[in-house]
């Protein structure tokens, strides 16, 4: 695909600068294209099946059990996010987190306080993360500026 006349490549980077006296650290954050990798390392977990009177089954989405698999399943996704996004940040090398295994992913986060970083500076880095994924309405709206900015204004 073209767009004005240049082909599109690569997805959308961010780059998260931590700033140290000793030089700066900076990781890259770009957005992952798809989950498969994830739907494939960790399952959706299924509710159980109940059955109602008159042998109608149904799935029983209210179960405390399987809504506990699912709050951990949405947490393991976050960290899939996080650390897949940072792969190819210049330099980092992760020690006990093995992208393979997920019950290391939730690794990341003591990884980075023992190397140093605070909440604060963790958060930068989990913030840039995010917005390499997504579009907020602060980008999308600078976006627009930048057209209407180059166009002109449009007339009324």
């Amino acid at each position: 695909m073209k767009y004005k006349g240049k082909k599109l490549e690569g997805r959308n980077k961010e780059v998260i600068p931590i700033p140290r006296s000793g030089g700066d650290i900076i990781f890259i954050a770009e957005a992952v294209d798809s989950f498969d990798e994830f739907d494939k390392l960790v399952p959706e977990p299924k509710p159980p099946i109940i059955i109602k009177p008159g042998n109608v089954k149904i799935e029983n989405t209210k179960d405390k059990k399987y809504l506990e698999a699912l709050e951990e399943h949405n947490k393991l996704r976050t960290h899939f996010l996080v650390i897949k996004s940072l792969k190819d940040s210049p330099d980092l090398e992760w020690e006990t987190v093995d992208f393979s295994k997920s019950e290391t992913w939730p690794n990341y986060e003591k990884e980075l306080k023992e190397a140093g970083l605070n909440d604060i500076e963790i958060g930068r880095i989990v913030m840039g993360v995010m917005r390499a994924n997504s579009l907020d309405e602060t980008m999308i709206e600078e976006a627009r500026n930048n057209f209407l900015h180059g166009q002109g204004e449009p007339d009324s």
